[in-house]
This record gives C-alpha cells, sequence and structure tokens, in this order.
C-alpha cells in the first residue's frame, strides 16, 4: 500500500468504505480508498485529530456522493502533482479528463500524450503509482482488448470493477460486459 505524503489527513465513512483524504496548500496529494482491514481504518477513524479545511469538506461529499451511485465530477478539485515526475503528472492529468462512464485503454492514452502506443506499459505504470485514485480515475482506463487491466488500490481490479459497475461502464467493454459479478 502507497505511502501518504499529505501534510494533513483525514478519514471518512461512504457506502464503500472507509476512504482517507490528505492534503496541503496547494491541493489534495493523497487519497485512499477503503482497505480490506475496515477494524483497522475505524480505528485510525477514532484516533484522527484534523478537521479538514471547507474546499475538503466539499471534496468529501463528492466522494461520498460517487460512492452512493450518484454522478460525481472532480474536474474542479484541486490536486497538487508537483512531487510526481513530468511523465507520471502527465498521465494523471490526462486520465483525469476521461469522464463519468466513459472508458479508454492504456495505448490510446499513450497515443494521445506522445503519439505513440508503444509507450502504453509506461502509461500504465504512471497509473498504478495515482496517489489520487478515483478522483484520478485511473479506475477508468483498460487494457487494449477491453480487458480490466490492473488496479493497484485496496481490492485490485474487484475494486476497479465495483467502480466501473457504479459509473454504468461495465457494459461499454464487450469483454467486460459479459462477466457476471456477485458484489
Amino acid at each position: 500500500m502507497r505511502t501518504f505524503s499529505a501534510i494533513h489527513r483525514y478519514l471518512f465513512e461512504t457506502d464503500f468504505g472507509i476512504c482517507e483524504i490528505g492534503w496541503g496548500d496547494a491541493g489534495i496529494t493523497d487519497f485512499r480508498l477503503p482497505t480490506d482491514d475496515p477494524d483497522m481504518d475505524r480505528g485510525r477513524m477514532g484516533r484522527q485529530s484534523v478537521e479538514p479545511p471547507q474546499v475538503i469538506v466539499q471534496s468529501v461529499q463528492a466522494v461520498r456522493d460517487y460512492f452512493a451511485g450518484r454522478r460525481t465530477d472532480f474536474a474542479d478539485v484541486a490536486v497538487d502533482l508537483s512531487t510526481l515526475a513530468d511523465f507520471e503528472r502527465d498521465v494523471l492529468l490526462a486520465a483525469r479528463k476521461i469522464g463519468w462512464g466513459d472508458l479508454t485503454s492504456y495505448g490510446e492514452l499513450a497515443r494521445r500524450l506522445t503519439g505513440d502506443v508503444g509507450v502504453s506499459r509506461a502509461v500504465g505504470q504512471a497509473l498504478g503509482r495515482n496517489p489520487i485514485p478515483l478522483i484520478i480515475p485511473c479506475h477508468r482506463v483498460l487494457a487494449a482488448d477491453g480487458a480490466i487491466g490492473g488496479f493497484s488500490a485496496p481490492g485490485g481490479t474487484v475494486t476497479k470493477l465495483k467502480m466501473l459497475e457504479i459509473e454504468g461502464a461495465l457494459a461499454k467493454s464487450p469483454v467486460l460486459a459479459q462477466r457476471s459479478f456477485g458484489f
């Protein structure tokens, strides 16, 4: 699990489980989806002492809305990617433009960024290091054949599939639409 670099952090409950958000002066620097250990998360919630500023409260509400199944757009949420390498930042900013329920592939994202689908593996690696999943929707990127691809957040591809299901995006991928899920 990725280590938070945030100056401030806040844990909060959603319909999906307990999430964690981190921020500094320039915006959100970290976001964690629910872990596989909700008891640990609840214990951490009991020890937190930081009250988030209004802008973070609004972001928390947007995350709660998302996991309640309400169409949510995080485009206006301030993020701080200043600690990332230029290529990683470019990949994440490109992924941030993928809208609710829309899907793209690692190769298509690579082509848009560099003109070369051959860097799709590097794009996938950059997405795998996304410090702000959901708010930067790396879950909307699939393999070229429409398969789920990877997902480095807690819960792995099961979490990715659940998020795509919330958005109604599974039907847009012929490969994924044929699956049956028992969430």
